[in-house]
């Protein structure tokens, strides 16, 4: 490694020709494994790396020998030496997002730094990926050099620079003040994620938790290096969507809960306005809100705004309100120009989300009455259809056409792989753990696939034994079983290359407070987080639990509650919670 003269080329910044030193100094300077190199140019999953760990002095997990980094970085190398970012300090941060990076490092530091100048030297730098040769992290990757000097990432995008930048905060979190500054040893971090798709589903439609809890929830996923936010604002329980063409469906399809049935409960949905602050929010964190609009099925609060699209439904045992209009019908005109207005206006609200989540799931629960309807009698006949299967398949290929019309791939629950959907514009969303044929079956079909299992990864069932509220399948899922998925399924090679990723789904049935909401989602999250990010061969359980307790000293100070698993803290629960039904099934 070049020593202190070196680094001084890399610490000013302002005229174009000492930018383009900078990059020709951080050149000479980098040496990385060579594995990493291959790893890191070729954008393929990281396996099987050699890492060289050795024990430091600040910034490192007690008897870990880790940054105190969730996720757990792919390579890690100490090195000689001591960083101190100091009051005052400089930082050379990405242009489009100066304030965000800036309030991000000085917040963690504990000391305020300023925007670079053309003069001053930088303790901070965010760069180009190298070039001339050099080790390249490409996508989401990043490199991160803390030098005596200075820190420096290095990134091909702005998603890499934001990881880097993710790290380097909790490494500065975590480390010792010394006379008005803050101490790092001197590392290496070469990172880049296992899976693409790292998510978190929540569905608003049972509870609601509004735009102050998901901002909250959004700044913890992007320093946990998440992704994607799935946003479940349509079911049977309530309409969280405003759709300027039919204000019904938050005039009355917004009302109540799944704890609230009264026809005069309070109305709780997202304006259009609010949608897009949001999104524009998630953007800046590097994460895309992917929406899901449920149909044909889970369409109570839709068919209670506009009793027209009824397809009927069925009723639970004991109840009267649930759910007799769960399903549209499948075959009216009326039905369809709905759906195509409403998928208009979604795609219009979200439009970097590439994806629109359209359920597909448990439709035989409400299409009893199917055959009953003129209009579906009409289409079968027409189309051929033999059986009420056909039926929703034919539904299915005409709103994934309209979806992908609009520019964007269809996402489904795993039932839509049955229905024989274009491979190349649809994402299946395997979550019946049960069936486990039916991921073989999309994998073998060529369906890319989130993995989002009940089983670990529904997070309204419980997560110790000890807790009484939340659900049970034959199990719960603990903490330790969602920080070692996706191991169980013992993907082959080829069948990694065709998932996306993986995603936590926090059903409400059983959270009706935001407390809960916390409770059963943290720190589950962060073992997910890991568990979808860093390479199988460097998941270490006992390396993540000495991590954790930092992990959720941060969560408190982000205003979320959590479950701390060593000390087994109390269980949240909510008087309102009753026996947990996620599905229907």
């Amino acid at each position: 490694m070049t020593g202190a003269p070196g680094h001084r080329r890399l610490v000013r910044t302002g005229m174009a020709g000492r930018r383009r030193k900078q990059r020709n100094g951080f050149v000479l300077a980098l040496s990385w494994p060579q594995a990493m190199v291959e790893m890191m140019n070729s954008n393929v999953a990281l396996h099987g790396v050699t890492v060289l760990m050795l024990a430091s002095t600040a910034g490192l997990a007690a008897g870990a020998a880790d940054p105190t980094v969730i996720p757990r970085p792919a390579a890690v190398t100490e090195q000689a030496g001591r960083f101190t970012l100091r009051p005052g300090a400089c930082a050379s941060v990405p242009r489009d997002a100066t304030a965000l990076y800036l309030r991000t490092l000085s917040d963690a530091a504990g000391v305020p730094l300023r925007p670079a100048t053309a003069v001053a030297p930088c303790a901070v730098q965010f760069l180009p990926a190298a070039t001339a040769g050099a080790a390249q992290p490409s996508g989401e990757g990043y490199h991160l050099r803390v030098a005596p000097e200075t820190a420096i990432v290095s990134a091909a995008t702005p998603a890499g620079h934001f990881h880097g930048l993710q790290t380097l905060a909790q490494l500065l979190r975590g480390a010792p003040r010394e006379g008005g500054g803050c101490v790092l040893p001197c590392m290496e971090i070469a990172d880049a994620p296992r899976f693409g798709w790292r998510g978190y589903m929540l569905d608003e439609s049972r509870h609601f938790s509004g735009k102050a809890a998901v901002l909250r929830l959004l700044d913890a996923m992007a320093e946990a290096k998440l992704n994607r936010f799935h946003w479940h604002l349509t079911d049977s329980p309530g309409w969280r969507i405003e759709i300027k063409a039919y204000p019904r469906l938050t005039d009355i399809g917004a009302r109540g809960s799944e704890t609230d049935r009264r026809p005069d409960a309070p109305r709780q949905f997202y304006t259009q306005d609010e949608i897009r602050g949001i999104v524009a929010y998630a953007r800046e964190r590097h994460i895309t809100i992917v929406p899901e609009i449920d149909m044909p099925g889970h369409a109570d609060a839709a068919v209670l705004a506009y009793p027209e699209l009824d397809g009927g439904g069925f009723l639970q045992k004991g109840r009267t309100d649930k759910w007799p209009r769960f399903t549209f019908h499948p075959a009216k005109a009326e039905t369809l120009a709905f759906l195509d207005t409403v998928l208009k206006e979604v795609a219009g609200l979200f439009p970097d989300a590439g994806v629109i989540h359209f359920g597909g799931d448990e439709v035989h629960f409400g299409w009893q009455k199917w055959p009953d309807l003129p209009g579906v009698k009409s289409l079968m006949a027409k189309e051929g259809l033999k059986d009420l299967a056909g039926v929703e398949t034919w539904f299915n290929r005409r709103m994934a056409g309209v979806i992908n019309g609009l520019g964007f791939k269809t996402a489904g629950w795993d039932e839509i792989a049955a229905r024989d959907l274009p491979r190349d514009k649809t994402v299946i969303f395997w979550w019946r753990h049960d069936k486990p044929q039916i991921l073989r079956q999309a994998l073998d079909a060529g369906y890319p696939v989130v993995l989002c299992p009940r089983r670990p990864c529904y997070f309204d069932f419980v997560q110790h034994d000890s807790h009484k509220v939340g659900r049970r399948w034959g199990g719960f899922n603990p903490i330790e079983d969602v920080y070692a998925f996706p191991a169980a399924l013992q993907l082959s090679a080829d069948d990694e290359a065709k998932v996306l990723g993986m995603q936590a789904c926090l059903w409400t049935e059983t959270t009706v407070t935001q407390e809960r909401r916390d409770f059963m989602t943290w720190p589950r999250l962060l073992a997910l987080a890991e568990a979808a990010w860093t390479p199988e061969a460097r998941k270490d359980l006992a390396s993540f639990r000495s991590r954790l307790p930092a992990g959720l000293a941060r969560l408190k100070a982000l205003g979320l509650g959590a479950f701390d698993p060593a000390a087994n803290t109390a269980e949240i629960t909510d008087e309102q919670a009753g026996k947990p039904k996620a599905h229907l099934d």
